[in-house]
C-alpha cells in the first residue's frame, strides 16, 4: 500500500517545481520562483492577470517589461540553438529545442512559426532521402545483376543461387514500377533532370514496363531546362561585345549537353570550372551532369549486360567502352570491361 504515494510523490517530483506551488502563496512570490525557474510564459501570465486586476500599477508593469525581455533573449537563445542543430544534420535536437522552448513559451508566434518551418523542411528533407534511396538502390542493382546472373551459371543447380536471381528480378520489377512513378511526378512538377534519371533506371531494370515516349518527353523536357540556363552577364568593363572565353565554354557545354554527347559536355564544363575555381553559379550544370553520366552508365551496364549474357561480347563492348572514356572512375564498369576483353583474349586463342 506505500507504493501508491511514493509514486504520486515521484510523478510530481518530476513534472517540475512550478507545478508544487502552496495555494496560499502570494502572486508576487510566484511570479518570482517562475522568473528564476525560467518560466517565463507562467510568470508573464501570472502578471498579466494581476494587471488585470491593477492595471495603474507602475511596479507590476515595470516588472513585465523585465521577464518580457528575458523572454525575448530565451526565446533568440532557441532559435539559435534549433538553426545551429539544424546546421549540423541533427534534426532530433533541433525539435527537442523548438519543444522545449514552446513548453517555456507556449504563446510565442516566433517559436511557433519556426517550429512550422521546421517541420515543413523535415517533411521535404524525408521525401528528398526517399527519392535518393529509391535512386540509390536501382544504380545498385544494376551493378549487382550481373554478379547474381554470373553466380546462378556458374552454380545453376544451387537452389540459393536460383532464389536470389528470383528475388532479384522481382526487385527490378517493383523498383522499375516505383521509378515510373516517381518519373512522372517529377515531369509533372517540372523536374526534368529527375524524370529523366527516374526513368532511364526503370528501362533500365524492365524496358517492357517504360514508355518510350515518356522518357523521349523528359529528354526534351531536360534539353531545354538547360537551354534555359543563361550564362552569367560579364563583369569586365571592356564594352567590348565579343563573348570572352567563359561564355563560348558555357556555350559548348550547352549545345553538347543538349546533344547529347556527355563527354564533350564533361570536357567544356571542367575548362570551365578550372577557370572559376570554386563559382557556385556553375553547380546546376555540375548537377545535371553528373546525373546524366550516372543515368547514361546504369543504363549502359545493364543494356551492355544483356548481351554479355547471349554471348555478344563484342556487341556489349561497343556499349561499355564509351562509358568508360565518360566514367573512367567507375570500378564495376572497368570489371566488366576487362572481364570481357578476356574472354575476347581467350576465344581468340582458341581459334
Amino acid at each position: 500500500m506505500r507504493a501508491v504515494p511514493i509514486i504520486t510523490l515521484t510523478v510530481l517530483l518530476t513534472a517540475g517545481c512550478a507545478l508544487l506551488e502552496p495555494l496560499g502563496m502570494a502572486p508576487e512570490t510566484r511570479i518570482e520562483a517562475h522568473t528564476e525557474a525560467g518560466e517565463y510564459g507562467r510568470a508573464l501570465a501570472l502578471l498579466d492577470r494581476q494587471l488585470a486586476i491593477k492595471p495603474d500599477d507602475a511596479g507590476l508593469r515595470r516588472q513585465r517589461k523585465e521577464i518580457a525581455a528575458q523572454a525575448a533573449r530565451f526565446e533568440q537563445d532557441i532559435l539559435i540553438e534549433a538553426a545551429e542543430h539544424l546546421r549540423q544534420d541533427n534534426w532530433a535536437a533541433a525539435r527537442q529545442s523548438y519543444q522545449h522552448g514552446l513548453s517555456i513559451l507556449p504563446d510565442s508566434q516566433a517559436l511557433t512559426a519556426a517550429r512550422d518551418a521546421y517541420e515543413s523542411q523535415r517533411e521535404s528533407h524525408l521525401g528528398d532521402l526517399g527519392t535518393r534511396l529509391l535512386l540509390a538502390r536501382a544504380h545498385g542493382l544494376v551493378s549487382e545483376r550481373p554478379l547474381i546472373d554470373a553466380i546462378h551459371r556458374a552454380s545453376p543447380d544451387s537452389l540459393r543461387s536460383r532464389q536470389q536471381q528470383r528475388r532479384t528480378e522481382q526487385e527490378a520489377r517493383e523498383l522499375a514500377d516505383r521509378l515510373m512513378s516517381l518519373g512522372e511526378t517529377a515531369l509533372g512538377r517540372d523536374d526534368p533532370l529527375l524524370a529523366v534519371e527516374a526513368l532511364t533506371l526503370a528501362h533500365a531494370l524492365a524496358p517492357a514496363q517504360v514508355s518510350a515516349e515518356r522518357l523521349e518527353a523528359a529528354q526534351q523536357a531536360r534539353q531545354s531546362r538547360l537551354a534555359a540556363l543563361r550564362t552569367r552577364p560579364r563583369t569586365d568593363d571592356t564594352g567590348s561585345n565579343e563573348p570572352d572565353q567563359n561564355e563560348i565554354l558555357m556555350s559548348r557545354f550547352q549545345t553538347a549537353f543538349q546533344q547529347d554527347d556527355l563527354l564533350l559536355a564533361r570536357q567544356q564544363l571542367e575548362a570551365l570550372e578550372a577557370r572559376q575555381p570554386g563559382d557556385e553559379g556553375l553547380r546546376p550544370q555540375r548537377q545535371m551532369l553528373n546525373q546524366a553520366i550516372d543515368t547514361r552508365v546504369s543504363a549502359g551496364l545493364e543494356e551492355g549486360r544483356r548481351l554479355y549474357a547471349v554471348g555478344q561480347i563484342h556487341e556489349a563492348l561497343e556499349i561499355w567502352r564509351p562509358l568508360k572514356a565518360l566514367a573512367p572512375e567507375h570500378r564495376e564498369l572497368e570489371a566488366h570491361v576487362e572481364r570481357a576483353e578476356r574472354v575476347l583474349r581467350r576465344m581468340e586463342t582458341l581459334q
